[in-house]
């Protein structure tokens, strides 16, 4: 039975006549009532939901209550949504406390905590509930033994911290629903297990597993961990797969680019009549809460450890090219015959160079990424470099990635352009020497991290001005860069973001700004580079604006050094020629690579 304390009669006749159809027994009750509330302690009786608010009895009268009551049915109290948020309250934790405005969480734990160990629980809810400690003493005194998984998802608090509150709520919705779809799904949850979550303010999920068709109780040794490990990968993967849904379909919101690593962790507990049942679970939350961190801090070794392995490889980052034109010798009959031919070949008289991109050989290292918590697909650039900062590599792989460009891009016509990070730009010196004399190379300083020495900026850039290569100031409008960044450093080319020139055909204030930009890149004596454009109406006007170099997918796509030589008739250079670098780079031997 579920018995309803609530002077807000509408909500009381709704959660009454949603649970009775759900096959519920329920009465409403006054706690004032000193009849009435002697109903509390029969046996039938199941759940309590109280609103805390309008309850009939003072405040510290009701805490005392529920909390005497919590350890033998589930109590549920219904808060306001600022209660809600306030840290501090003197229920106990085996109180399950819910937002009287969800009530979809209201309904969906009040039917959890009636059905208990029941089948179809999974059939009669829309949403996770909220956890009960009630639910897994239910199934321990059932089972005699009890499989408990707990999910961390504790790395999604830095989303708050990054992006703000509406964006973590964002990604919190996204991974309730995955724990929806994965609860019942293939090769993942069983409907019979039970999962809900730890609070309404808290990144974690509890799962309680069903009996084990094998044994009938807990599962033969080590399963489950191998169901712990299996369901991280589902929920990491699930996520990563989210991310990259097209952008009509993506819930989770264009700032966030990558996804903290979730761990589960796992503990079998066993009944003992010699101790406290409630002790018993709770230990049993605790330890497999420490294994989830443990789980947690293994994905972050396996992540560190598939970065060594992908920068130590020789063949599992592959180069790949995209073209720069100067836009000014370009017209759309050009633009439109390159499409159609799948060719630059006619453009190869407006053409500045190439920009070396970096991509993942991902039948190669889908071995090596599964237990790093992501698949292979889902390798992108940003995604590969977002992982090597987390995990301090990142200066090792932008070094890697200029080595594979420098050695694939040999013969390609025009200057080189390749991505590096002002701490390796720093070191310019010893770096040099990954770059065959004879070629022209333009140095494009990321935006992703800040300039924190100027001086010594300024003394790379002159190095390299000795040297007859140059420096360009990547992603002007994103990240770090910014006009002063580019006063300071003085580079030879100006790239200019995507997001400034998306749509620019349409928007007056972009062209005014971008124009504004020229002009001060003509007093600096700087090129201007219009990097992302995708449509003729965005390239026209910047033609029209006098910007000197293009790039983008309306010209050509990224692709590999084969492709690009078969276009344009370029004789493959002998890849056993070796050229002299001044800093070692090991290689690690193929079939060592794990």
């Amino acid at each position: 039975m579920i018995l309803i304390a609530n002077k807000n009669q509408a909500l009381t006749q709704k959660l009454a006549a949603d649970l009775k159809q759900r096959g519920a027994d329920v009465r409403a009750i006054n706690l004032d009532d000193k009849e009435v509330s002697s109903s509390l302690y029969n046996e039938g009786v199941s759940t309590l939901i109280v609103d805390e608010a309008n309850c009939c009895i003072p405040s510290r009268a009701l805490i005392d209550t529920v909390n005497s009551l919590g350890r033998r049915i589930s109590v549920i109290v219904l808060r306001s949504t600022e209660n809600m948020r306030s840290e501090g309250n003197t229920f106990a934790e085996y109180v399950t406390l819910l937002d009287i405005n969800n009530y979809e969480e209201i309904m969906a734990t009040a039917v959890f905590c009636h059905t208990g160990i029941d089948e179809g629980v999974k059939q009669k809810i829309r949403t996770v509930p909220f956890y009960n400690q009630q639910i897994p003493v239910t199934l321990l005194n059932a089972y005699g033994g009890l499989g408990i998984l707990t999910v961390d998802a504790s790395g999604l608090n830095k989303i708050s911290v990054d992006f703000g509150t509406e964006v973590y709520n964002a990604m919190k919705i996204v991974l309730h629903d995955v724990m929806v779809s994965l609860w019942g799904g293939t090769g993942c949850l069983r409907e019979r297990d039970i999962v809900c979550r730890k609070s309404a303010n808290s990144n974690t999920y509890y799962i309680f597993m069903d009996r084990s068709r094998e044994t009938g109780s807990l599962p033969f040794p080590g399963a489950l961990e191998k169901v712990a490990d299996r369901i991280a990968q589902g929920i990491n993967n699930s996520m990563w797969k989210e991310l990259f849904l097209p952008m009509k379909q993506r819930r989770i919101p264009d700032c966030v680019q990558t996804i903290p690593l979730i761990g589960v962790g796992y503990c079998g507990v066993l009944n003992n009549p010699c101790i406290d049942i409630h002790e018993i679970v709770e230990g049993g939350l605790e330890s497999s809460k420490t294994m989830a961190t443990a789980q947690l801090k293994r994905g972050r070794d396996r992540q560190r450890e598939l970065m060594h392995t992908l920068i130590q490889a020789d063949d599992l980052l592959v180069p790949h090219f995209q073209g720069v034109f100067m836009l000014q010798s370009i017209t759309k009959e050009m633009v439109d015959t390159a499409k159609t031919d799948r060719s630059i070949d006619g453009m190869t008289h407006s053409l500045y160079g190439f920009e070396s991109l970096i991509r993942v050989n991902q039948s190669g290292v889908k071995e090596y990424s599964v237990e790093a918590g992501i698949d292979a697909q889902y390798l992108r650039p940003d995604v590969l470099f977002a992982i090597a900062k987390s995990t301090n590599v990142a200066l090792e792989l932008d070094q890697v990635c200029m080595k594979h460009a420098a050695i694939a891009a040999r013969d390609l016509p025009g200057v080189l352009m390749v991505n590096i990070l002002p701490r390796n730009l720093y070191h310019i010196n010893l770096l040099i020497g990954l770059f065959d004399k004879s070629m022209k190379v333009m140095f494009e300083v990321s935006e992703s991290e800040a300039i924190n020495n100027v001086d010594l900026m300024l003394k790379s850039r002159d190095f390299l001005e000795k040297n007859s290569m140059g420096i360009a100031a990547d992603d002007f409008g994103k990240g770090y860069s910014s006009l002063d960044r580019i006063i300071k450093i003085r580079p030879d080319i100006i790239k200019f973001d995507r997001g400034m020139i998306q749509d620019i055909h349409l928007d007056r204030v972009k062209q005014a700004y971008v124009q504004g930009l020229v002009t001060a890149a003509k007093i600096l004596n700087t090129t201007i580079l219009a990097e992302g454009v995708e449509t003729w109406d965005e390239a026209e006007v910047l033609k029209a604006m006098g910007i000197e170099l293009i790039q983008g997918f309306l010209f050509h796509r990224p692709e590999s050094l084969q492709s690009i030589q078969l276009q344009l008739a370029i004789k493959p250079a002998v890849q056993s020629v070796e050229i002299e670098v001044d800093v070692e780079m090991p290689v690690m031997p193929k079939g060592h690579v794990a």
